[in-house]
């Protein structure tokens, strides 16, 4: 099993750019989109080919730092590989154009002290503009860390971000596995070891509450603003950043808590490869919820602290799986209510849980050094009850409380 890199950004807040640097953001997003232009008209899709035929025009066009060319043409191949996608599908799409000012540089086109946090952007030459970057105590444990190195730059307006990525260690060989089957609200499956397997859910903390109050609000405040226009958009992008942090702070609890079980299990965490298509014969509401539900976030966070702690990650096709019997491989056409019950042989279990043990079926039979660790039989679970991965009186310490009254992202229900 290849171990990938792993890649954080760090951001921080820009008070007041120069207006030299300014005057740069203005002059790169120039380059971008006369590179686009180029590639469009030349049908180029590599960026060597792009470097062959435009970097000399842009050179002699643009007197900006001579290493930000090449990174304008990685943003640029990357737009038109978007525009393209969306050509091939049908849909109406005009010629692409970058709006918004920014600047995006490789680890050699700047330099970062990564004690104190100045920052040095080359603008043209010898000219250059220096920031002072404030540093929080979670940048620092990635700065004076050295097996973080340094990435790419990104600076807009009002924010710059800095990437890091370090060489992840090898993922160790399993003796467990934890299959887990994501839901709306929670994180359902079951950690198996040897002949022995229990059932589990994990909450996800009242995200859905969350999500339900902040849209309330939003649409309180559209209405409530809608004569002003300018006040609406503030208002709504302050109601939906506080959103998005709520909704992380409680994902990145469970995800932690998670990584760390596994780890101290030496289990393999199997996921479903989840990819939501078109809105078919659902409600406007529910595709509205189901387009507001981190699935993806959430995997994001498993994946990349798994790939961290060492734990493996084993993704799996989900078709099917909440509708398959585990025990005699029936397969319900019929919708499938909250228990499924197989009419073949009998087998009854909490639907979600049922497509659990479906999801780690597939991950043994696709990963032989999985199967010879774990083996059990999907009938020593029938009566099982669900109980927590984790301890919660320990992880519950220090967390505040939440003034909508959302519940705690660590309680777990038993059944």
């Amino acid at each position: 099993m290849v171990s990938a890199p792993v890649v954080r950004s760090l951001s921080f807040p820009a008070q007041e750019l120069p207006q030299a640097l300014l005057g740069l953001l203005a002059e790169f997003r120039l380059v971008v989109n006369q590179s686009i232009r180029i590639a469009l008209r030349e049908d180029i899709r590599s960026r060597a080919r792009l470097a062959r035929a435009a970097y000399g025009v842009l050179s002699a066009e643009h007197t900006i730092y001579k290493q930000y060319i090449p990174s304008a043409f990685e943003v640029a191949l990357g737009v038109l590989k978007a525009y393209r996608r969306r050509v091939r599908k049908g849909r109406k799409t005009n010629t692409p154009y970058v709006r918004r000012l920014f600047l995006k540089a490789e680890n050699q086109s700047y330099w970062l002290d990564r004690e104190t946090g100045r920052l040095r952007i080359p603008i043209r030459g010898t000219e250059g503009v220096q920031l002072m970057l404030p540093l929080s105590e979670w940048h620092r444990s990635f700065l004076s860390d050295p097996s973080w190195g340094l990435g790419s730059l990104t600076v807009t307006p009002d924010r710059i971000v800095v990437t890091v990525r370090k060489e992840a260690p090898t993922p160790y060989e399993p003796v467990a596995a934890i299959a887990l089957d994501t839901n709306e609200d929670s994180l359902d499956g079951v950690e198996a070891a040897g002949t022995e397997a229990r059932l589990l859910t994990i909450p996800f903390g009242g995200v859905r509450e969350v999500q339900a109050t902040h849209f309330r609000r939003r649409r309180r405040l559209a209405k409530k603003k809608a004569h002003d226009r300018r006040v609406k958009r503030r208002l709504l992008g302050r109601e939906g950043r506080r959103e998005r942090d709520r909704v992380r702070q409680r994902l990145h609890r469970v995800s932690k808590a998670l990584v760390q079980a596994a780890k101290d299990t030496k289990a393999a965490v199997i996921l479903e490869d989840l990819t939501l298509h078109g809105a078919g014969s659902r409600s406007r509401r529910t595709n509205r919820r189901l387009s507001s539900w981190p699935r993806g976030e959430l995997h994001r966070q498993i994946e990349y602290k798994a790939a961290l702690a060492g734990v493996p990650i084993i993704k799996v096709n989900p078709a099917w799986t909440s509708k398959t019997c585990p025990v005699c491989g029936a397969r319900r056409r019929e919708r499938v209510g909250q228990d499924f019950v197989c009419e073949m042989c009998d087998w009854e279990m909490d639907r979600q849980h049922n497509a659990a043990l479906n999801i780690l079926k597939t991950a043994l039979a696709s990963d032989e050094a999985l199967a010879r660790a774990v083996r059990f039989r999907p009938g020593a679970l029938r009566h099982d009850a669900m109980i927590p991965l984790y301890d919660l009186s320990a992880l519950r310490t220090g967390a505040r409380e939440e003034p909508s009254g959302a519940e705690s992202p660590l309680s777990v229900v038993t059944r």
